[in-house]
């Protein structure tokens, strides 16, 4: 008797291709769906497509992983696109930038003479649904001028680069100045020694702070930038704010959440102008605990802006008072945080410097110390002292929420650890807990493969999110947390402005809208994540460019059966591949997770290749279309 089988069920989400010609559908709930080759529908990477699940199978897919199988069978939307155009004998084409669509579409006559194009134009172009004939609707420019690199990524991203005519109409009816009037009813705190810390070239400034130390502790003020005195409700600047959910810091260019004239102007803290602000007053105790606080509107009129460099060297200097207090603050919080369990990359972040073309000209680790150290746990604390207030309050709101890591990626983590025996065979990693991991981070520390094992734990995390009904974050240890002090360039912030702003008796209305804001504002992060990635990708393979032959220290950072990655002091990482490891004798050894060797003339041992191994690189090749680094061993 044949088994019954219940009716496929359909999903809708978002397809994400693969250069094999299989891909999954992506669900913003359940998972992902696997997709083979003969059942894509001709959708392409990043569609928006409804697919039929196949019930009576699990599908084993060829990038690894057990998935449910299904079929697409509608195109509800198609992805924007970016390409190359070029020619081949009398026929035109397109060549996707998206290596994950591995096609040149054909384009007709009629689209090359409306814009006039040449080889080597990057263009956007669209694929009919009907016909499947492609059009281009948009010249962006020729791939060698300054700047082309760049937008072809952002607009593949679909990341929205230019504002509304609607939003420049609504611009026009804000004042560039405070009024008395603004500043009815609010804490009038100008006469304040109020201050500014932030980068050298940030051009908008979120935060400010207060402080000074007495008998019992000290007192923290906390002052943000009131953002929906001028981002209202139902306005187009608002929708637009929440479709970008973030602004996004690129090597070349920032893309603002919100129109200059506020990211930059009226809202922006800068010094010696007033501003309106949304302030956290905390009484802080000398073991880092908030005794009590205050939130509520105000007006300040900062006095100083530092940058953190000059933070640094009054540090360092020892003798400005108020910023030796501050870091005596910053060392009792941070003690705290670790001593409760909050998880501390040190992992290496690339500072990239550009010219006025947009042109990588150096390329190095940015820098982290006490002054950055200051900020960032006075932004915690305030962070979580907002969250336990409204968590207390049991009202709509805007968490930051961060799950324990999975049961799967914590046995692969310690199976990563046994391997480069960091950790004894047997020995099971404690109740994944944040301090457990802390601990074990801190263990290898000192060691070559700190980097490795830093980098494993963090992918072993799942993604902090955006939610209305989970206060707790795994990774700060924290029982509530939420996102309060950057209103200018995240939505999330503006959105719990607005509720704390708003009437108690009036929150209920937000129970409606926040699933969908914080879903938003999820996805957004995650695009700008990605996007952030790939310029950065690709501005250190423009770097190398030219450097072909040349040798390198390395270490390595990754081993896969495909090859082994390696990173160079100044963060940039490429790819040894197996063919040319198998050149010279090495095999991977796919149990020890590592490369073993012949022994060499001369060599007692044979040297093996695992996570933190020293090593010295030639790069061999530079593609810069699809920023990947190969480089082979050097003796």
């Amino acid at each position: 008797m044949k088994k019954k089988f219940e009716k496929s069920t359909q999903a809708e989400g978002k397809f994400i291709g693969n250069e094999r010609g299989f891909g999954f559908v992506w669900r913003k709930e359940g998972d992902d769906i696997f997709i083979p080759p003969h059942a894509t529908f001709g959708a392409l990477h990043g569609d928006e497509v409804i697919c039929k699940i196949d019930p009576r199978r699990d599908a084993e897919n060829p990038a690894g992983g057990h998935k449910v199988s299904g079929r697409i069978i509608e195109i509800t939307a198609r992805a924007p696109m970016v390409g190359t155009y070029f020619t081949e004998g009398n026929k035109h084409y397109v060549k996707s930038s998206e290596k994950k669509i591995p096609y040149a579409f054909e384009v007709p006559f009629k689209s090359v003479s409306r814009f006039g194009l040449a080889d080597g134009h990057r263009v956007v172009f669209s694929i009919e649904k009907k016909h499947g004939h492609c059009l281009i609707t948009e010249v962006l420019g020729h791939k060698n001028d300054p700047g082309v690199d760049v937008l072809t990524l952002v607009r593949q991203a679909g990341v929205p680069y230019e504002f509304s005519e609607e939003v420049a109409d609504e611009l026009q009816k804000i004042s560039t100045e405070i009024s008395e009037s603004d500043c009815e009813g609010r804490l009038d705190l100008r006469d304040q020694h109020i201050f500014t810390i932030d980068g050298d070239d940030t051009k908008d400034i979120d935060d400010a702070i207060s402080f000074d130390q007495n008998d019992k502790g000290y007192h923290l003020g906390v002052h943000i930038a009131d953002v929906t005195h001028y981002v209202r409700e139902n306005t187009a600047i608002n929708a637009s704010a929440l479709h970008r959910g973030t602004s996004i810091y690129l090597a070349d260019r920032v893309i603002p959440m919100l129109p200059h004239k506020l990211s930059g102007g009226i809202c922006s803290l800068f010094p010696d102008v007033d501003r309106l602000t949304l302030s956290c007053l905390m009484e802080v105790d000398k073991k880092g605990n908030v005794t009590s606080h205050k939130i509520t509107t105000s007006v300040i009129r900062s006095k100083k802006r530092y940058t953190y460099n000059e933070v640094q060297e009054l540090l360092d200097g020892g003798t400005d008072d108020l910023i030796n207090d501050m870091n005596k603050l910053r060392e009792i919080l941070s003690k705290k945080r670790q001593k409760r369990g909050a998880l501390d990359f040190d992992l290496p972040e690339a500072k990239i410097k550009v010219d006025e073309t947009g042109k990588a000209i150096a390329i190095e680790r940015y820098p982290r110390n006490n002054a950055t150290g200051i900020i960032e746990e006075f932004m915690i604390l305030c962070n979580e002292t907002i969250a336990t207030h409204f968590l207390g309050q049991k009202v709509p709101f805007v968490y930051r929420s961060h799950e324990e890591p999975s049961n799967e990626k914590l046995a692969a983590l310690q199976k990563m650890a046994e391997n480069m025996r960091l950790m004894n065979k047997g020995k099971k990693m404690l109740r994944p807990t944040a301090a457990t991991l802390q601990q074990f981070l801190d263990a290898v520390k000192t060691t070559h493969g700190a980097y490795a094992i830093s980098t494993a734990v963090l992918q072993a995390l799942p993604q902090a999110n955006y939610t209305p009904d989970n206060p707790t974050h795994f990774g700060l240890a924290s029982d509530a947390y939420c996102h309060f002090t950057s209103p200018i360039r995240r939505y999330a912030d503006l959105q719990i402005h607005r509720i704390i702003k708003t009437p108690p008796d009036n929150r209920e209305k937000f129970n409606e809208i926040l699933p969908a804001v914080c879903a938003q504002a999820s996805k957004a992060e995650r695009t700008a994540e990605a996007l952030e990635r790939e310029v950065t990708e690709l501005k250190k393979a423009q770097f190398m460019v030219g450097k072909e032959g040349k040798i390198f220290e390395a270490t390595v950072s990754g081993l896969t059966p495909w090859g082994v990655y390696v990173m160079l002091e100044n963060t940039i990482e490429g790819l040894i591949p197996t063919a040319n490891l198998q050149k010279i004798g090495y095999k991977y050894n796919k149990e020890l997770s590592l490369y073993e060797a012949k022994r060499r003339k001369g060599e007692k041992q044979a040297k093996a290749l695992h996570h933190g191994s020293q090593i010295t690189v030639k790069l061999l090749e530079v593609n810069e279309d699809e920023r990947k680094l190969t480089f082979a061993l050097h003796f």
